[in-house]
């Protein structure tokens, strides 16, 4: 059965969300958005989309009104995927939809923040979607929640911008077909150069912080949970390290505006690849 998309407005749309932030955060009673709260948002410049497998909810996601650089915005608070259904460009679809929706009201920003040392989010939001970044908050829910994804590191979070009318973002989502976007430079300096271990472990090594070049790269582990298992000290000096690094270099004019992969035999590498912010910022054009 094909998957389907549906806005959500009414208490019954919603309430299936209490059970997927269940299932797919872990969050207790506490941390879980009321049906009844999203509702009242929605009524009110928010946003909610659910994903159907059938009449069963298998994913949503779900915005608020916001004010950025002193326009209406939208910030996107949640997007939950079922384990089961992952990988198969539900979250894509969502955001999307979300997209097609705030334009159709006037608003040409929509902002969520996301783990920066959870590589497939970032190849989701800056390389599918389209996301630029140029700020860091630093424990944005706390050190931490009732969430096991939330454990161990913090929450610091990069804030993904969205600008939905870009000439980049609408080549990415295939409205402009004419276009190309530039890809990620691989000519950039290391701000670090991880190395190795023998037990395939990625270490952290301390940034340049000195670097001054057009363009740079910031490596991060391809898979900060399995190093969590394995090994949590190292996984805090990564925390460390890009908390340190972001927050020099974003404070020095950079932005993060494409996230780089790698293939070295078996091993996956993965780069964010900070530009230097044009001021005052606007929407970047690609040719």
């Amino acid at each position: 059965m094909p998957i389907t998309f549906k806005q959500l407005k009414t208490l019954e749309d919603l309430n299936p969300c209490e059970g997927l932030q269940k299932v797919v955060w872990k969050f207790n009673k506490d941390d879980i958005i009321p049906p009844r709260f999203m509702r009242v948002l929605c009524k009110h410049g928010g946003f909610a989309m659910g994903a159907f497998d059938g009449n069963t909810m298998i994913g949503f996601v779900f915005g608020v009104p916001a004010i950025h650089y002193g326009r209406p915005s939208q910030h996107s608070h949640m997007l939950a995927v079922l384990p089961e259904y992952r990988n198969h460009n539900i979250g894509f679809r969502l955001k999307t939809a979300q997209r097609e929706e705030a334009l159709r009201r006037n608003i040409d920003l929509i902002t969520w923040a996301f783990d920066p040392l959870q590589s497939k989010n970032a190849h989701l939001n800056i390389n599918k979607l389209g996301v630029i970044a140029c700020s860091y908050d630093i424990n944005l829910y706390g050190e931490s929640s009732s969430s096991k994804l939330h454990s161990g590191l913090g929450t610091d979070r990069l804030l993904a911008e969205w600008w939905l009318a870009s000439d980049k973002v609408k080549i990415i989502v295939g409205e402009n077909t004419r276009g190309t976007v530039k890809k990620p430079l691989t000519n950039g300096m290391n701000i670090n150069r991880a190395e190795y271990d023998g037990q395939g472990m990625l270490l952290p090594e301390e940034p340049d912080l000195s670097l001054t070049d057009d363009v740079l790269l910031l490596e991060i582990p391809d898979d900060i949970d399995k190093m969590k298992v394995s090994n949590i000290d190292a996984a805090h000096k990564w925390r460390a390290l890009i908390q340190k690094t972001f927050l020099h270099y974003f404070n020095a004019g950079y932005y993060v505006d494409s996230f780089q992969v790698e293939r070295e035999g078996n091993i996956r590498r993965v780069y964010y690849v900070l530009e230097r912010l044009t001021t005052p910022y606007r929407p970047m054009t690609y040719d």
